[in-house]
């Protein structure tokens, strides 16, 4: 029986992955060695992957730029690979042809699939799953229980309700199973749609627009040109609220730290 995998941002061939999530990547031997970190990923790979199991890789494959020796990594890996592009995967979209026609060997294609985004269902299981390699606030079925699969952030997690998961690689130290997945987001509350009670506007939606109104009847309602002149200070207002919340402070902080520059 075939088994179904989730990670992100393996970066392959980055020289200096190690040095900013060392507690997921082994130490290069020397300044500049990529070997050590590709075998190491590798290794863990197939000692995971079947050539018989999918992999959903959410972004950020490689570094390199050279096509022969990407070629050479993705040659090893075993089983079928499905890629969404993330920010580094420039040359892979390039060259996807190339990577989608060449066969490794296992027999299955270099990427048996890529795509910047993929929502995938699994009507076996009763799961839909919506993969893009960054977190989204609110995704397509966040309120029917959809599960939202990203990556890009390496080894933190989104501040963001509902059934949402950062599978990336050194959040984890593993590629994930369906079952890990669904074990950290089955018993989470779906996101709810609208879940604000307050209108943004702080006004009462004016009656003309609760009854199909025209586009003349809008044009020279007095309630409605009310709202399109208010509604820009009120976004200014609410955008300002969010920068001196002391959660919104923390994640500002957050993300001044040098995490990794090249995310």
């Amino acid at each position: 029986m075939s088994n179904i995998f989730f990670t992100s941002d393996l970066h392959f061939s980055h020289r200096n992955i190690a040095k900013f999530c060392p507690h997921t990547r082994p130490q290069p031997s020397y300044q500049g060695d990529i070997d050590t970190l590709d075998q190491y990923m590798i290794e863990m790979w197939n000692d995971t992957v079947g050539v018989d199991d999918d992999v959903y890789n959410l972004g950020d494959l490689t570094f390199s730029h050279n096509l022969r020796h990407i070629n050479k990594v993705l040659s090893q890996l075993n089983g079928r690979h499905h890629l969404i592009f993330g920010n580094h995967d420039d040359i892979i979209q390039d060259h996807l042809d190339k990577f989608l026609t060449t066969s490794k060997h296992d027999g299955h294609p270099l990427l048996y699939s890529a795509q910047s985004y993929l929502k995938l269902q699994l009507k076996e299981l009763g799961r839909t799953l919506v993969l893009f390699h960054y977190p989204i606030a609110e995704w397509d079925g966040c309120h029917k229980g959809y599960y939202h699969l990203h990556g890009h952030i390496h080894d933190r997690m989104a501040d963001i309700g509902g059934r949402i998961l950062n599978v990336g690689f050194d959040l984890h130290g593993k590629l994930l199973t369906l079952d890990d997945v669904v074990s950290y987001l089955e018993d989470l509350p779906k996101l709810d749609h609208f879940k604000d009670d307050t209108p943004l506007n702080h006004l009462a939606i004016p009656s003309i627009l609760s009854s199909s109104p025209t586009f003349g009847q809008i044009k020279v309602d007095d309630e409605y040109q009310q709202l399109v002149q208010n509604i820009s200070p009120l976004i200014r207002q609410k955008l300002m609220q969010n920068r001196s919340n002391p959660q919104c402070k923390r994640k500002l902080l957050e993300d001044k730290k040098p995490i990794n520059p090249n995310t």
